[in-house]
């Protein structure tokens, strides 16, 4: 996620029931021990990123706000350091989550969000012969004009009227939680993942839980109206995503640059064909020389 603060709270405009006009969410910034959202290239666990999330929890209202939170949730029975409670928690499977002692009170909670990104990175699983795992960085497919990895191209803009055009950002489905401890209150999250359907099959058996349409997006945030089950209902694998090959650079987390998620440039490589092995070659006097002698002697 490289877009700024305003620029992500167009991106995230919503038109709310029986309205005209796009609104753009209210930006939540409070808490997180001091930690904050710095637009990356490369966001891995434990940094902040923007999520959306209902109002009703903040402000008692039916609107849609954007609060920053820390990837990988922390355990509500948790104390001390809040980097040391020692559980995987960036994902959590959707089969798992209504059986789930961290997941389950948590969506019964209505700790439902949406975690907003313009695209993410997934490590190919699939080749057992090759030694290192390609990464590819997968987002949604954009208009023809626009490209993902050069945002020279992405026009972006924002009315009360037409809402958000320009760059098409990536929704995925997700669980929060706030964490206190000594001297610190933090929000944290974890990715909703379920098993890949075709579109992704090829690259890794789990995908993120997308939310593709506004009518999915405003289900999954709404905590009065639609419950867990029915939300959960709305979780389907993305059918219509782009991607393409980058560099081993991102597998270094602390690498953030916008080279992360440049298109890589394959080079062909030079092999002799078939028919190369055949062709004459010029040999050397001595070769020729050494050659007719080894005749002379075979005859």
């Amino acid at each position: 996620m490289s877009l700024g603060r305003d620029q992500l709270r167009c991106a995230c405009s919503y038109r709310p029931k029986n309205e005209d006009k796009y609104k753009k969410p209210e930006w939540l910034e409070e808490h997180n021990a001091g930690k904050s959202y710095t637009p990356s290239y490369n966001i891995a666990p434990s940094d902040i990123t923007p999520v959306l999330v209902s109002s009703r929890k903040f402000k008692n209202t039916a609107a849609i706000a954007l609060k920053p939170m820390m990837w990988g949730i922390i355990p509500p029975w948790h104390k001390g350091d809040y980097r040391s409670h020692n559980l995987s928690t960036n994902n959590c499977r959707l089969e798992n989550i209504k059986n789930s002692k961290l997941y389950s009170p948590i969506l019964k909670g209505g700790g439902r969000c949406v975690i907003v990104v313009e695209g993410f990175y997934e490590w190919q699983t699939t080749n057992k012969s090759s030694k290192v795992k390609q990464p590819y960085y997968i987002y949604a497919q954009q208009e023809d004009e626009v490209k993902i990895d050069e945002p020279d191209t992405w026009n972006n803009s924002f009315s009360e009227d037409k809402g958000w055009s320009g760059i098409k950002l990536l929704y995925m489905a997700g669980l929060y939680n706030v964490w206190e401890g000594d001297h610190a209150v933090i929000y944290s999250y974890s990715v909703i993942t379920m098993d890949s359907n075709t579109t992704l099959s090829w690259l890794h058996h789990r995908m993120p839980a997308m939310l593709e349409t506004e009518e999915q997006i405003q289900a999954w945030l709404d905590i009065d109206e639609v419950g867990s089950d029915m939300a959960l209902a709305y979780l389907k694998p993305a059918k219509i995503l782009k991607w393409h090959k980058v560099s081993t650079a991102v597998n270094n987390s602390r690498n953030k640059s916008t080279e992360c998620n440049k298109r890589m440039i394959e080079t062909p490589t030079t092999q002799k064909t078939l028919t190369a092995w055949f062709k004459p070659t010029t040999k050397r006097k001595s070769d020729e020389d050494n050659s007719t002698s080894s005749k002379r002697n075979k005859l």
